[in-house]
């Protein structure tokens, strides 16, 4: 009986554990760098997104060919021009979920910097939905803006998360 009953205890902890993650592949991420003379707006609904409770540990990913945007030319352009895909396929924050903030570290065209970013964290249905908007500094992330379009593309792209992750 006492077997059982370990056993039966031990299967209880294991489930609240596997209980205490969450992930979905079907995130949404939007980037906006555009200007008064352009629009220059991109959504992927592929992004990945773990989040582990117990531990507030929190991962986000998108692969960068999964943005689309209004006009094939313009995403041909990011692709090739600025995200340089083939050689930068994926951007990345690694990092803890506390009091409010997500704090990691963000990867994006193969270089890493500590970001600490305001974001909301809410139990939804026994899902965890992820919000977050903040800006990236371009240039701080190794991107070119050629002369010729400075113009037309912000400095600045304000980014926007938002991630149902259901639990594992």
């Amino acid at each position: 009986m006492k077997k059982f009953l370990l056993s039966l205890s031990f299967l209880a902890l294991a489930t609240s554990l596997s209980a205490q993650q969450y992930l979905t592949r079907e995130g949404n991420l939007t980037f906006d760098a555009g200007s008064p003379l352009e629009d220059i707006i991109a959504k992927s609904n592929s992004a990945t997104s773990v989040y582990d409770a117990s531990s507030g540990k929190l991962g986000v990913q998108v692969l960068m060919t999964s943005f689309e945007f209004k006009r094939a030319l313009m995403q041909e352009h990011f692709n090739e021009n600025y995200a340089e895909s083939e050689s930068y396929p994926k951007a990345a924050f690694k990092g803890m979920f506390k009091d409010g903030m997500a704090d990691g570290i963000l990867t994006i065209h193969g270089v890493s910097k500590p970001v600490k970013v305001p974001a909301k964290l809410e139990e939804k249905d026994g899902a965890m939905h992820l919000t977050t908007s903040f800006d990236v500094t371009i240039e701080d992330f190794g991107i070119d803006i050629p002369k010729a379009v400075a113009d037309k593309i912000d400095s600045q792209a304000k980014v926007d998360v938002d991630c149902l992750m259901k639990a594992r």
